[in-house]
C-alpha cells in the first residue's frame, strides 16, 4: 500500500520554536499493519488505489508541501510542480533482472526513473552499494544521493519466546518474495535436496505479489508434504515465531539493496546463509555464512556447515546480534527528517518516527 508523508506548514512549539506539521496521506482501505501515530496526522483521501491514487489523487493534496515518497516512485505532477519532493529509491532490480517483473511494472518504472533522478529535490537509498548503482544511471553523482540504511527487527518488537505449534521439528526457512531475482529456482532445488538427503523440512514465507512473474512451483511427489509455502506473513509476532523455530535462514538472493530477513533472523538467534554479493557484505559483514548463489552445491554446503556445527551456529548468533544493533528504523527516520525538514522543525523537537509499517516491503 502506498503511504506518503507531506510536510505542510509550521506550527508553534514551546519556547517560540516551530515544528513542521506532518500528514500521512493514504488511499482508502485498512492499512496492512496498524499505525501507532502520535505526532503525525493520518488522512485518507480519494477513492482510487495503487499507482492511480499516487499519480492522480495524491498531487491534489500536496501542491505546495514537501512530499516524502517512500516507495520507489512519486507523482509526475508533483515532480514538475511547485512543491518539493523527496524519494526513497530502494533498488533498481527491474533494470538488472527484468525477467523477474511483469511488463507493465517494468515500463512504468523505466519511464519514471529519469524524471525522478532529474526532478526530485532529495534522493535517498538504503546502501552504499545501491547508491553506486543509481549514480551509474544518473547525472546527479553519488554525492547527491543520501544513504539511510534500513533497520532490522522493529525496536519495539519483542522476541518471540517460542516457535509456533504445529511446525516441523527441524526446518530451514526462507523469507522474501518468490521471484527470479531472489534465486527461487536454485532455492527450490536446495529445499528438495535438504528434504531428500538431510530429512529436513523447508518453509517458504512470501509470495510473488502482483508485479512479479510467477516462478515454477512444481514439487516432486516425494517431497511435496515437507516443503511448505505459507504465503506472505504480515503479522509481526507470527513471523518472529517462524524465525525463532528455524534451524537456519537460507537467503541466496541474486540482487539486494539492503535486505531485511538476515537481520530479522538475527533478532531471534537464527543463523543465516546468504549470497556472497556486495550488498549483503555491506549489510551483514562477517556475521553470516556466505555461499555462491549460482551454485546449489555451494548453498547446500553452507547450510549443512551451519546446522551441523554448534560452534559455528553460536558464533553467527553473536556476530549477527552485534550487527543488528548498528542501526535502527528510528535512525533512518531521523536521517530523512533531518535532511528534508527545516532546522527549526527538528532541532529541539521530539525526533519524528516512521512507523514500522512504513518500512520497505520484502519484495
Amino acid at each position: 500500500r502506498r503511504q506518503t508523508y507531506t510536510n505542510n506548514q509550521s506550527g508553534p512549539l514551546s519556547g517560540g520554536r516551530s515544528a513542521a506539521r506532518v500528514t500521512l496521506l493514504c488511499p482508502p482501505g485498512k492499512p496492512a499493519q496498524p499505525l501507532d501515530l502520535k505526532r503525525v496526522e493520518r488522512r485518507t483521501v480519494g477513492a482510487m488505489q495503487g499507482v492511480w491514487w499516487e499519480q492522480l489523487v495524491l498531487p491534489q493534496y500536496c501542491r505546495n508541501a514537501t512530499l516524502l515518497c517512500l516507495g520507489n516512485s512519486a507523482p509526475v505532477a508533483s515532480l514538475i510542480g511547485p512543491g518539493r519532493v523527496a524519494v526513497m529509491v530502494h533498488d533498481l532490480s527491474y533494470l538488472y533482472y527484468p525477467e523477474a517483473y511483469r511488463l507493465r511494472y517494468r515500463i512504468g518504472h523505466w519511464l519514471m526513473l529519469p524524471l525522478l533522478l532529474q526532478r526530485a529535490d532529495w534522493i535517498f537509498t538504503v546502501s552504499q552499494t545501491e547508491r553506486e548503482r543509481i549514480a551509474q544511471v544518473s547525472r546527479r553523482g553519488a554525492a547527491s544521493i543520501a544513504v539511510v540504511p534500513n533497520g532490522g527487527w522493529p525496536e519495539e518488537g519483542a522476541a518471540a519466546s517460542s516457535p509456533l505449534s504445529g511446525l516441523p521439528g527441524r526446518y530451514a526457512l526462507y523469507v522474501g518474495s518468490l521471484s527470479h531475482r531472489k534465486n527461487f529456482g536454485r532455492l527450490l532445488q536446495t529445499a528438495i535436496r535438504l528434504v531428500r538427503e538431510d530429512g529436513m523440512d523447508f518453509v517458504f514465507a512470501g509470495s510473488s505479489g502482483t508485479v512479479l512473474k510467477r516462478p515454477d512451483f512444481h514439487l516432486p511427489r516425494d517431497v511435496a508434504d515437507r516443503i511448505h509455502f505459507i504465503g506472505q506473513i504480515n503479522d509481526q509476532d507470527m513471523l518472529g515465531r517462524f524465525y525463532a523455530g528455524a534451524d537456519v535462514l537460507v537467503f541466496p538472493s541474486l540482487y539486494e539493496a539492503s535486505p531485511l530477513p538476515p537481520l530479522e533472523a538475527a533478532h531471534f538467534g537464527c543463523p543465516v546463509v546468504a549470497s556472497n554479493i556486495p550488498s549483503i557484505w555491506e549489510r551483514c559483514g562477517e556475521s553470516v555464512a556466505y555461499c555462491n548463489p549460482l551454485s546449489v552445491e555451494s548453498i547446500l554446503g553452507a547450510v549443512r556447515r551451519v546446522i551441523a556445527t554448534p560452534a559455528e551456529r553460536a558464533r553467527q548468533q553473536v556476530l549477527v546480534s552485534q550487527r543488528a544493533a548498528r542501526g535502527s528504523w528510528a535512525d533512518q527516520a531521523k536521517a530523512i527528517c533531518t535532511a528534508i525538514l527545516p532546522e527549526a522543525a527538528w532541532q529541539d523537537a521530539p525526533t519524528p518516527a516512521l512507523s514500522p509499517a512504513l518500512s520497505p516491503a520484502r519484495a
